[in-house]
């Protein structure tokens, strides 16, 4: 039996800068780590910052990041 090891990935919202909203975008790595930037997985650079709990639920997912982590697992 062989086992496949998943890159691991993380979720975090993002807000649209000076926009009203945002989205939850994919990450490469176990967890954010408090860095300022970063490039999700659909290749977008966004800035990063705490969200609320209200971002958790509101902002929808960003469906590049989603289909290219279903394409690769």
């Amino acid at each position: 039996m062989t086992s496949t090891r998943t890159a691991r990935h993380f979720w975090l919202p993002v807000a649209n800068g000076n926009q009203r909203g945002g989205v939850r975008h994919a990450f490469r790595g176990g967890r954010w780590d408090g860095q300022p930037a970063d490039v999700a997985v659909c290749g977008e650079h966004v800035a990063l910052a705490h969200p609320s709990e209200l971002d958790w639920i509101s902002f929808p997912t960003c469906g590049t990041c989603s289909e290219t982590l279903k394409g690769e697992a």
